[in-house]
């Protein structure tokens, strides 16, 4: 780029600055750029690129330009202090190490660089500055507090405050006994001040946090414990509460690496690895979670929350009885402990024991009114009747005012579900909408994303000669994956295929999808599928085997019903020769609208809640099948739901031939199949076949022009539908 002269310079970086006071980032950071790329050599340039960065959660991107920034200006306590507050944020000991390097090099004042040196020493608490007279005064608020006696606890600190108004633990006392009387308001007033008046103190601003996430209002409390954390990195509680915020918010894999340095700072406390059970659980890394969980059940073996976390873990294991035994476990020493009521209501509904679920979840309704997630559970598998009583139940938490978003969502859903089961079609729709906004809001997405990543595979995947050379020293296991679009039928396919007395169903998986991901993508690019050596190809099959082997060990032969298989049909294929792939499809209108319609696990299918980016996904999963089927189409077998549903025999006898099987009349009866059904569809499978759920689509076309729009040239040869 041409240099800037000084005038240009200072009218780009004012223009910048008036952008980032605006909040309008990118903007902002754009108008930096130009001035790094003609200077690079303004320290205050660097400085304000990393404050957006650090301020918009991706503090690893301020760390180049921090380094760049204190190499310029070694002696500006502001650049350090920045420094130090990325760093906490990435809660990583190498980047800690390289800051605590560069510090103890710095030639700023000894005090400043005590001061941060200090925050990152394990041990270290920080003492709050406050005078001896007033010291002896906030001792006399303690035994009141201690003794539950909060409301002389707030007068006496009520008082100390007015005498004393820059002292910062008076206002800390004040918030907690009001915060313990349920005077939030007033409390989130009061903790706020004392941050202020002492910004280097975490505890006010992880007690503020604390009182805001159980007030429900996330976002807020997201800031006081990033901020508790800047101040204490090796805070332990604040760790785990930020942990716990990031999780509720949708954000497990941001969210470990600050459980994880809590529990590297105190290995004999249970708490964050607890937390990690949980983290890893909802990220679906069930062997991960088990490990912590029973870390932590060994320094604390009498925990119910840690028992009824690892009842989770093991039922997505296929472990259930232990599961069961955990739940029991947990609920003998906490019989009301909602985690494990509603863990034993689900376990019991995945295992088709609906009469005996139901009860569990009553229970799991009354302990926790305000939680919508028990359910918008439980009517995936129980229908409405007229005159049931849990429709106006529902109806008056979602207009309720205090019920938080995440709670809305689950009854959005649930009670649209309601709604079709009591053939109330015209009220479907807005409490579709609405769920399905608010979890939009709570996850962003955009859509340009997984055009990319697709993108990238099929580019990776062009580079070989389909279907080319056999891989030497590959294994002759012959699983049968099972793949496609969610909420295509390929649960009734898996449980077809199941029903056969040599295959054992394994459900989703989500191991081979997940390794062949990390082999093609070991880094924001993909790797050329022709470069792949044989020896990894097949030790990707060999890896997958082991892990199968480990959750099965007596299965002669398993169905593995994960959707992103479809993605890695060629490699799958090489790794794994004698596997058998499925890809099941389906009216794309139909398809697209169940998958608005049911609420999935949070983080995951974020292209689900919008109707035009379902119908821009469902164009990238057709993309990926074609050219698949340009390849190599003798390498996977199609199903059509709907020929399946409407001539089930005919149908069902051509599925189990490609799968390599002899026939058995077993396959006919799937519904009578009792093994474990892990998903949405865990009450249709078990149902005889019907066509009853075909042209769904009709009864909502008022409302799905944007995804007809989207799916444009893919919509069936019927469906004119509306622009």
């Amino acid at each position: 780029m041409a240099n800037l002269s000084e005038a240009q310079l200072k009218q780009l970086y004012d223009q910048a600055m008036k952008l980032q006071a605006a909040r309008r980032h990118e903007e902002a950071l754009a108008c930096y750029e130009q001035m790094i790329a003609a200077n690079p050599r303004i320290a205050e340039v660097h400085y304000q690129v990393a404050l957006i960065f650090t301020e918009a959660g991706r503090p690893a991107r301020a760390l180049p330009h921090l380094q760049a920034a204190a190499a310029l200006r070694p002696a500006e306590p502001a650049i350090w202090r920045l420094w130090a507050a990325a760093v906490a944020l990435i809660a990583e000991p190498e980047g800690e190490a390289t800051f605590l390097a560069a510090l103890k090099r710095s030639t700023l004042p000894p005090a400043v660089k005590l001061r941060l040196q200090d925050r990152f020493t394990p041990g270290h608490k920080y003492v709050p500055d406050v005078p001896p007279a007033l010291r002896a005064e906030v001792r006399k608020v303690m035994p009141l507090m201690q003794a539950g006696r909060f409301a002389e606890a707030e007068l006496l600190a009520a008082s100390l405050l007015s005498r004393h108004p820059r002292s910062a633990a008076a206002a800390n006392l004040l918030a907690t006994a009001q915060a313990r009387q349920g005077k939030i308001a007033a409390a989130v007033a009061a903790y706020g001040k004392a941050a202020a008046l002492d910004p280097e103190d975490a505890e006010p601003l992880n007690n503020l946090g604390q009182v805001l996430m159980e007030a429900g209002r996330l976002t807020e409390a997201l800031e006081a414990f990033r901020g508790a954390v800047i101040a204490a990195p090796c805070m332990g509680p604040a760790l785990v509460n930020l942990a716990k915020a990031m999780q509720r918010s949708g954000k497990c894999a941001a969210a470990l690496p600050y459980a994880e340095r809590a529990a590297r700072l105190d290995p004999n406390d249970p708490v964050p690895l607890v937390t990690l059970g949980n983290l890893h659980t909802l990220m679906r890394d069930f062997d991960t979670a088990e490990s912590a969980l029973r870390r932590a059940l060994a320094l604390a073996p009498a925990r119910p929350d840690a028992l009824a976390l690892m009842g989770q873990a093991l039922s997505r294991l296929g472990r259930d009885d232990e599961a069961m035994q955990h739940y029991d476990r947990a609920l003998a020493l906490l019989p009301d402990l909602p985690l494990a009521i509603s863990g034993k209501a689900g376990l019991l509904q995945t295992l088709g024991r609906f009469d005996e679920a139901e009860p569990w979840f009553r229970r799991a309704f009354a302990l926790d009114p305000a939680n919508g997630e028990p359910y918008s559970t439980f009517l995936v598998s129980h229908k409405v009747r007229p005159g049931d009583p849990i429709l106006d139940e529902m109806i008056a938490r979602f207009d309720d005012p205090k019920t938080s978003d995440a709670s809305r969502i689950s009854f959005g859903f649930a009670i649209a579900k309601a709604l079709e089961d009591l053939k109330d079609h015209d009220r479907v729709f807005p409490y579709l909408r609405a769920a399905n906004d608010l979890t939009r809001k709570a996850h962003p997405y955009d859509i340009k994303l997984r055009h990319k990543r697709v993108a990238q595979l099929l580019r990776s995947m062009d580079s070989r000669d389909w279907p080319g050379a056999p891989v030497p020293g590959t294994s002759d296991a012959a699983p049968i994956f099972v793949t496609g679009m969610p909420r295509s039928g390929t649960t009734l396919v898996e449980q077809i295929i199941a029903s056969h007395s040599t295959v054992t169903g394994a459900g989703e998986v989500n191991i081979l999808a997940d390794m062949a991901a990390k082999l093609l993508f070991p880094g924001r690019e993909a790797l050329a599928a022709a470069d792949l050596p044989p020896d990894a190809i097949a030790g990707l099959g060999a890896d997958y085997l082991a892990a199968l082997h480990q959750r099965h060990p007596e299965a002669e032969r398993l169905t593995d019903k994960s959707i992103q298989s479809y993605m890695y049909i060629g490699l799958i294929k090489l790794a794994l020769p004698k596997a058998r792939i499925v890809v099941v499809r389906r009216d794309p209108r139909d398809n697209l609208l169940s998958i608005y319609k049911n609420k999935f696990t949070d983080g995951t299918h974020l292209y689900s809640n919008n109707l035009r980016d379902l119908g821009e996904y469902y164009r990238s999963f057709h993309e990926v099948i074609e050219f698949w089927r340009a390849r190599v189409p003798d390498w996977f077998y199609e199903v059509q739901y709907e020929n399946l549903v409407a001539n089930p025999e005919a149908e069902t006898r051509k599925l189990i031939a490609a799968c390599g099987l002899d026939w058995e009349d077993a396959c006919l009866a799937s519904h009578r199949n009792t093994r474990k059904v892990d998903t949405l569809s865990v009450f249709q499978v078990r149902q005889p076949i019907s066509k009853s759920s075909l042209n769904a689509w009709q009864r909502y076309e008022a409302h799905l022009g944007e995804m007809f729009e989207a799916l444009g040239d893919l919509l069936p040869e019927d469906g004119n539908a509306p622009a």
